[in-house]
C-alpha cells in the first residue's frame, strides 16, 4: 500500500462521515473486545480472554460486527447513527475479497421503510462512484432471491426443503452432495449458479429471502425483509428491516446456538445487555452493514483487498510462506 493509496482510504472515509452526518446521523463508537461477537450460526470467531486485577479469566472475543451493541443505543431513542468500525472474522477468512480483520461501514435508522432504504443504500454508492469510481455505477437490478433461483437455477425454491441438494444435482449443480442440509444446499447454488450471472448483470439488489436465512431480519408474507447489494458479482452489503420482537430475537438467537452445536462450533454465550435492550424496546428500523474495503476496491477497479487494506501484504507473505512450508512437509 502506497501513500497514495492511504490518501484515497482517508478521502473515502471522510466522504462518508460528511454524507451520514449531513443527514442527521450521529456517529458512535461501540466495543470491539466484547463478551458475544455476534450472533451468526455458521461464522467462527477470534476467542481471547481478560486477565482481572485477582488473575481471574473472563472469556472475551473480537466483534464480527458492531449490530448487537447499535441496536442497545437504538433502545435509547437515537434513531440514526452509523459506525466506522474493524471487525473481525475467523476461519480461513482469507482470500481476494476476505480478510480477517476488516472495515464495516454499519447504519441504523429507526422508522425507515424497506423499500426506501434500499433506495438510500443505492443512492449512497451512486454518490460513492460519482465522486471517487474509475466509472460510474452500471444500471441497477432489483432480484428477488426465489426469482433468482427460478431464473439462473432453474430451481422452484422451497424454504427448509429437504430435497433441495437432490433437486439442484438433477438441475446439473455439480458442487452439492446429496446429503447436504437446506442451509449448505442454498449457498452451494447461490456459489454456483447465482452469483455468476449477478456479475455478469454488474450491479443487482438481491432481496427477499427465504425465512431460514433470516437471521435477525424481520419476516413478512413468507418472505425475510432481508437485502444484499453485488457490484461485478462481489457483495458489498447485507441489510435488514430488523426484527425488533424480543420474543421472536430470542427464539432466533436459541436457534442458531442449536445450530452451532449441530454443526461443531463453539457456543457462544448470549449477550444480556441485548436482551435487555430487546426488553426495553427496539423502534421499526432499518440497518445496513456496507464492506467499506471491499467497495473500496471495486472504486479502483482492483481484482482483490491488497491495495486497500493498510498492511495486508504482511499478513499476505506470512500466509504464503506458511503454505510453501506445509507443502514442503
Amino acid at each position: 500500500m502506497t501513500a497514495s493509496d492511504l490518501h484515497f482510504r482517508a478521502r473515502v472515509f471522510r466522504f462518508l462521515r460528511e454524507y451520514f452526518e449531513c443527514r442527521g446521523f450521529l456517529e458512535v463508537e461501540t466495543p470491539m473486545l466484547v463478551t458475544c461477537p455476534g450472533g451468526e450460526p455458521y461464522l467462527r470467531y477470534f476467542s481471547t480472554s481478560w486477565h482481572d486485577e485477582r488473575g481471574r479469566q473472563r472469556r472475551k472475543f473480537l466483534r464480527s460486527s458492531p449490530e448487537l451493541h447499535m441496536k442497545q443505543i437504538l433502545s435509547h431513542t437515537l434513531p440514526k447513527i452509523f459506525q466506522i468500525g474493524r471487525c473481525f472474522r475467523n476461519g480461513g477468512e482469507y482470500s481476494d475479497w476476505h480478510h480477517p480483520e476488516f472495515t464495516l461501514l454499519e447504519w441504523y435508522e429507526a422508522g425507515a421503510k424497506f423499500a426506501g432504504f434500499m433506495a438510500f443504500t443505492t443512492e449512497l454508492l451512486g454518490e460513492l462512484f460519482h465522486q471517487y469510481g474509475q466509472h460510474p455505477l452500471p444500471k441497477l437490478h432489483r432480484l428477488g432471491v426465489y426469482e433468482a433461483f427460478a431464473e439462473f437455477a432453474n430451481i422452484t425454491l422451497h424454504d427448509n426443503d429437504p430435497q433441495l441438494a437432490r433437486e439442484a444435482l438433477s438441475r446439473g449443480c455439480h458442487s452439492l452432495q446429496v446429503d447436504d442440509d437446506f442451509h449448505t444446499a442454498f449457498f452451494k447454488v447461490l456459489l454456483e449458479r447465482i452469483e455468476p450471472r449477478l456479475q455478469q448483470l454488474g450491479y443487482v439488489v438481491l432481496y427477499d429471502y427465504p425465512p431460514s436465512q433470516a437471521a435477525l431480519a424481520q419476516v413478512e408474507d413468507g418472505r425475510a425483509r432481508r437485502f444484499e447489494v453485488y457490484l461485478d458479482g462481489i457483495e458489498v452489503c447485507n441489510a435488514f428491516e430488523e426484527c425488533v420482537d424480543a420474543v421472536e430475537n430470542a427464539r432466533r438467537l436459541v436457534e442458531f446456538s442449536r445450530l452451532r452445536r449441530e454443526h461443531g462450533l463453539p457456543p457462544v454465550p448470549r449477550d444480556a445487555y441485548f436482551d435487555a435492550a430487546l426488553r426495553r424496546g427496539l423502534p421499526p428500523a432499518c440497518g445496513n452493514a456496507l464492506g467499506i474495503d471491499r467497495v473500496l476496491a471495486l472504486l479502483r477497479g482492483e481484482g482483490n483487498l491488497d491495495r486497500v487494506i493498510p498492511f495486508r501484504h504482511q499478513l499476505k507473505a506470512k500466509f504464503k510462506q506458511q503454505h510453501a512450508d506445509n507443502r514442503r512437509a
